[in-house]
């Protein structure tokens, strides 16, 4: 949730960066055209997610399209592009390309310091905004699969962009977090605390979730539904109650099935988005998303949100965090990581 509300702090939060023809809002527009005010007020995590994710897959596509026309004039959209039956060796030095020439690195601070006629500084906030997003999906795709080592890497990222977009508690929360479990806890503690951030309750692949969700559910089982009301609903007979929870569960998800009861809510299977994804490819090939115009402006100047961070970090917030995890000073929050 934090890093989807750091993704439209930056990009649609404020007026300005929403004007340019190939900003996030416009993206919104042609996605969600009639909730583009939603989007810029407060979409909430969904929305937000979605969007990201739809956002992606077709800024993704658009590179390739770059890309591939780059290579062979022939190749004018990706239809033709996968005509022409490319080999593997090929797809490989492409996707090397694509890392290297349509996502920021530090190469975007030498992009700033160009002159005016040699700036493209709306493609310059294209470069960021695919940074973040692949960014967000790593992010996302390490906490669904459980991979526990991929999804503390991606922390380390994100406690600077935290930071920069002024989510100091949950940056704060997230380093102390990581130092506690390797520099303080013993071996064991550590294993089990690692091992224990994610759970899948269901069993399905992709179906890993936070742990303090789990918590949050079995509490409410447990101290609210079946703990008892009135001279009932004391200490003891949560206490007492607490190891039939599931066994609870179980028995009216059995009467509800058992009697019809049409209450039950459904998962609806994923939108074919194939038109909206081509509609907005048309677009940002129609305006160069990914491609170099020479003298095009912007309203808005995307940050770099890890240097961002990582200046101020080392500026004094949070640079005493490790000291004071080693003396035993640090008390983290599971529920905010």
């Amino acid at each position: 949730m934090a890093a989807a509300d750091s993704i439209w702090r930056t990009f649609l939060q404020s007026g300005a960066v929403r004007l340019n023809e190939t900003s996030l809002m416009r993206d919104v527009g042609v996605l969600r055209p009639k909730e583009t005010g939603l989007y810029g007020s407060k979409p909430g995590f969904q929305r937000m997610h979605q969007l990201i994710g739809y956002d992606g897959i077709c800024r993704h596509l658009d590179c390739w399209r770059v890309e591939a026309q780059k290579r062979d004039t022939n190749c004018t959209d990706l239809e033709a592009f996968a005509a022409s039956e490319p080999l593997y060796e090929e797809l490989q030095k492409m996707a090397d390309s694509l890392a290297r020439d349509y996502v920021a690195d530090h190469k975007i601070r030498r992009m700033w310091k160009k002159s005016a006629a040699e700036r493209d500084q709306q493609h310059e906030n294209g470069l960021l905004l695919n940074k973040y997003v692949l960014l967000y999906e790593e992010l996302s795709y390490a906490m669904n699969f459980g991979d526990i080592g991929r999804l503390e890497t991606c922390l380390i990222t994100w406690i600077l962009m935290f930071k920069a977009t002024s989510k100091h508690k949950y940056a704060n929360a997230m380093s102390e977090f990581l130092c506690n479990v390797h520099f303080v806890y013993p071996e064991g503690l550590k294993r089990a605390v690692c091992y224990h951030i994610l759970i899948n309750p269901t069993g399905k692949k992709g179906k890993f979730r936070g742990v303090d969700w789990c918590v949050e559910l079995n509490n409410l089982f447990t101290k609210v539904i079946n703990g008892g009301k009135g001279l009932n609903r004391t200490v003891a007979r949560i206490i007492l109650e607490s190891p039939l929870v599931q066994i609870y569960r179980n028995l009216h998800g059995n009467f509800q099935s058992n009697f019809l009861h049409n209450n039950l809510s459904t998962q609806h299977g994923e939108s074919n988005m194939a038109k909206t994804f081509q509609a907005l490819c048309t677009y940002m090939a129609g305006h160069s998303a990914n491609e170099v115009k020479h003298r095009r402006k912007s309203h808005h100047r995307v940050p770099d949100l890890l240097a961002k961070g990582q200046e101020l970090m080392s500026a004094g917030d949070g640079v005493d965090i490790v000291d004071r995890a080693e003396e035993g000073d640090v008390d983290v929050d599971m529920d905010n990581i």
